[in-house]
């Protein structure tokens, strides 16, 4: 992002949580920001604009952390998500203006932000299922909806406390301490044999459109598995999973780049009892992998 944009976003919300949103004027803004006025309306053509551009900024922030976070393959789960929570804390603590900016003028800007919200809602709720299916298993499928809920519930409680009573806490214990409460409502749930209150059908996401989705993720998640079984060096393999990276990465987007998509694939697919579980995936994309069809017709 642009030094200057950056810095008209960053300075606006430690205004908006010192004076609140509609008592600040964008001259106020440039002049913190130490930009001209004219130089705002380069970046941004309204107050209202430079909210959605603050949302956008925040939650694209998050979001690449909690996939950074993610793909990393020397971590158990459990610890992963530990380490997403405390990211959360982190930036909850270091960047408070933003959520003091929405507690205080409960601001409504129109659709374009609607928009925003559900899509980081569906984001969130496919981090928190792809990360309770990781611990849990399958097990934990009726009740993931409702595991979602209380688990959002619950970060919500903190975050609330931590801004409203300006809260100095120990973000890593913290973040454990949740991970343990959440690890006792989910076996409470199951050993109970507790009746879910909520399914997937019932959210308004549209995930029916996403199935194939889904079967493409754990295709991607076969291919590690073969990955760990060849015998390669350690580099070989390093670059396969850095390969394999990058293809989850891309799936998590809104936008895929299937270019990006098909060069990994293909550099995957080189190795020839990786190639089944590639093309497989390579189809469900609708992609073509040249090295694999040219190897073929050599074989012939």
């Amino acid at each position: 992002m642009n030094e200057k944009k950056q810095r008209i976003i960053e300075e606006s919300m430690k205004l908006f949580a010192e004076k609140g949103y509609h008592a600040t004027s964008i001259q106020e803004i440039a002049k913190r920001s130490e930009v001209s006025k004219g130089a705002f309306y380069l970046y941004f053509n309204s107050k209202e604009e430079l909210t959605v551009g603050i949302f956008e900024y925040y939650t694209s922030m998050v979001m690449s952390k909690v996939e950074a976070i993610q793909i990393q393959q020397d971590k158990d789960p459990k610890t992963k998500l530990v380490e997403q929570i405390k990211m959360f804390f982190d930036l909850l603590t270091n960047h408070k203006e933003y959520v003091m900016m929405h507690f205080r003028d409960n601001l409504q800007v129109g659709n374009q932000i609607d928009a925003l919200v559900i899509k980081l809602n569906k984001q969130g709720f496919r981090w928190m299922q792809t990360s309770i299916n990781e611990i849990y298993g399958e097990k934990t499928d009726p009740y993931i909806v409702d595991i979602s809920v209380q688990i959002d519930g619950l970060l919500q409680g903190y975050f609330k406390s931590i801004v409203m009573h300006d809260l100095h806490i120990d973000t890593g214990s913290l973040a454990s301490f949740v991970v343990d409460r959440i690890d006792d409502l989910i076996n409470g749930m199951l050993r109970s044999n507790a009746t879910p209150q909520l399914t997937i059908d019932q959210l308004s996401y549209g995930f029916a459109e996403d199935a194939p989705l889904d079967t493409i993720q754990k295709l991607v998640a076969d291919l590690l598995e073969e990955i760990d079984d060849l015998e390669l060096s350690i580099d070989q393999k390093k670059q396969l999973k850095e390969a394999i990276n990058m293809i989850t990465n891309e799936l998590a987007k809104e936008e895929k780049n299937h270019v990006i998509l098909q060069g990994m694939l293909t550099q995957v697919a080189t190795m020839p009892s990786l190639q089944p579980t590639s093309k497989k995936i390579a189809d469900l994309l609708g992609v073509e992998l040249a090295i694999i069809e040219k190897e073929n017709e050599g074989d012939h």
